[in-house]
């Protein structure tokens, strides 16, 4: 089993409204849904996760993914241009300011299953085989846990949070993996009964560094 700890320089996350570091509710999945939810959300509701990145083009990466022109779409770009809507690959002004940046620390002894690692793919095989193959997985890869089948990655994330040691503390605090965007991005899905301690707390201004990277990548427009 691979197991790491959180960057000593701590996250970055990009929340919503005043308080970014709130958890949503958290609710069971609906399994017929393949992509309900955040990729390692509780299944059951049981608990709720927060996700960050090592570095803040990591969020931005992860949060505007959504706003990417779709090829299928092109041939509407001067209608909604003439009739005065928004462009394929624009970013709204009222998304920065509904969002804002935070950076944490977590205690140095905090623990994350490394969802990027070989052996703890077989491990995922060999615990939980039986329920993958009902969902239609034959063999555990990152392919697959980078997939979109929300229900996987769900029930993955929903097995390592269970797991307790002999004295029945938890023995992850969160799951470590790379963004299926851009596998230079590191990214980190935190449970909600870990202690976070916030570090700092910035807007999401037009000319953040890390954001114009992004949309740069992304051919996004940002207001």
């Amino acid at each position: 089993m691979r197991v790491v700890g959180a960057p000593d320089k701590g996250l970055w996350r990009i929340g919503r409204g005043d308080d970014p570091l709130q958890h949503p509710s958290p609710s069971p999945i609906n399994l017929g849904a393949v992509k309900a939810g955040n990729r390692f959300d509780s299944v059951t509701g049981n608990f709720g996760v927060l996700y960050f990145g090592t570095h803040l083009e990591a969020c931005f990466g992860e949060t505007l993914n959504r706003y990417r022109k779709d090829p299928a779409l092109a041939f509407l770009n001067d209608e909604w241009e003439t009739l005065g809507f928004m462009a394929q690959g624009s970013v709204p002004a009222d998304w920065r300011t509904r969002r804002t940046i935070v950076q944490v620390t977590l205690d140095a002894d905090a623990k994350f299953f490394d969802i990027e690692s070989p052996a703890n793919h077989l491990l995922i095989e060999q615990e939980l085989g039986s329920l993958l193959t009902i969902l239609g997985v034959d063999r555990v890869d990152v392919a697959v846990l980078r997939g979109a089948d929300r229900r996987v990655t769900r029930f993955v994330s929903e097995w390592i949070w269970g797991q307790t040691d002999m004295s029945g503390d938890p023995l992850f605090d969160g799951i470590r993996y790379l963004s299926r965007s851009n596998t230079d991005w590191e990214c980190w899905a935190v449970y909600d009964d870990v202690v976070i301690a916030e570090s700092e707390r910035l807007p999401i201004l037009k000319d953040n560094v890390d954001l114009l990277n992004v949309a740069s990548l992304y051919d996004l427009r940002v207001f």
